[in-house]
């Protein structure tokens, strides 16, 4: 088990994040979240102090704050607060995300970049870019990625609705950026998560040409369904509440394939503690549904689209130079 080791997380305030920091948080290591706003950070310290003691919380949790992720000029704020503490990380976890599913159009970022592909990918993209060199190049050390089945339409989340696709990057810039062409929130979210396996798998082939012991780890949760009104589902609930009340009510009790939002947050613990994790390269790692409310994590095969080593470096290329074209500069990992 990983022990005395810095973790990062994105996405910790809430949701599975928050049920994996309450697990990290046992174990001593120390951790640095993300956090968006005051109000978020408030919400986040009433919930977390329930677990532990406020001096126990001083030692070993730390507080990046007022950092939306949306807005790519925060993810150099999480820069400076490393490069100004002297700290290097040994364990980054990439795992807030957004969906707004029901929506008939599109939320932007603060650069006009899409809401989804700006939060789930491209934030993460340059953050990894701005974060590499204090990464500690160590076989223990790993980048952890949240992303879903439902990257590939042949799933049982992913085939239904609009599909994920790429279409070789052919207009899609046009979709993330400006003219959103054809819109839709659910085909976004989807792809976003995509983006999230062949972001990483082209990292991957970055850090092995460097010869890097960093691993690349991507899992997908399942679905999980939070009991509150925080956390993933929070804003897709805002268009379609009947529609999800009664998913919700039958995914949970009747069908039984939800995995419950702190056995998520647990699992997410393992995969940055787990040693058999060590020195990996690349992993994709789901949370099968096996029987009725039973999953278990297992290595997996992403989709053949995000096998496409092609559409990967194109991918890389392309939010480099979204992210270029705002003025932030990405390094040459």
């Amino acid at each position: 088990m990983i022990k005395n080791k810095n973790i990062l997380i994105t996405g910790g305030n809430s949701g599975i994040g928050f049920f994996a920091i309450i697990n990290l948080l046992k174990t001593k290591n120390i951790l640095y979240i993300v956090i968006k706003n005051e109000f978020r950070k408030k919400e986040f310290l009433k919930k977390i102090e329930k677990y532990f003691d406020k001096n126990y919380l001083i030692k070993f949790l730390n507080i990046i704050e007022n950092c939306d992720l949306s807005d790519l000029e925060n993810i150099n704020k999480i820069k400076d607060y490393f490069i100004s503490k002297k700290i290097f990380l040994d364990v980054v976890v990439l795992n807030a995300g957004l969906q707004y599913t029901g929506s008939f159009y599109p939320k932007v970022s603060k650069q006009g970049i899409e809401l989804t592909f700006a939060i789930n990918h491209l934030a993460h993209f340059y953050l990894v870019n701005v974060l590499k060199y204090f990464i500690r190049d160590k076989e223990e050390s790993r980048i952890i990625i949240t992303s879903s089945d439902v990257h590939d339409p042949k799933s049982s989340g992913g085939n239904i609705g609009k599909k994920a696709g790429l279409n070789n990057l052919v207009d899609f810039r046009k979709k993330v950026t400006g003219q959103f062409l054809n819109f839709n929130a659910d085909e976004a979210y989807k792809n976003s998560k995509l983006c999230n396996i062949l972001f990483a798998k082209e990292l991957k082939k970055k850090l092995k040409m460097s010869s890097s012991k960093i691993s690349v780890i991507t899992w997908a949760p399942g679905l999980v369904i939070p009991n509150d009104d925080s956390g993933f589902f929070r804003y897709s609930k805002r268009f379609n509440l009947f529609g999800y009340l009664i998913f919700s009510k039958a995914a949970k009790n009747i069908l039984g394939i939800s995995e419950s939002i702190e056995n998520a947050g647990k699992i997410l613990s393992e995969i940055v503690l787990d040693s058999n994790l060590n020195n990996v390269g690349f992993i994709y790692l789901s949370n099968k549904l096996i029987a009725r409310k039973k999953h278990k994590l297992v290595e997996s095969n992403a989709s053949d689209e995000a096998n496409s080593d092609e559409l990967a470096s194109k991918l890389w290329i392309l939010s480099e130079d979204i992210c270029r074209s705002f003025g932030f500069v990405t390094l040459n990992i």
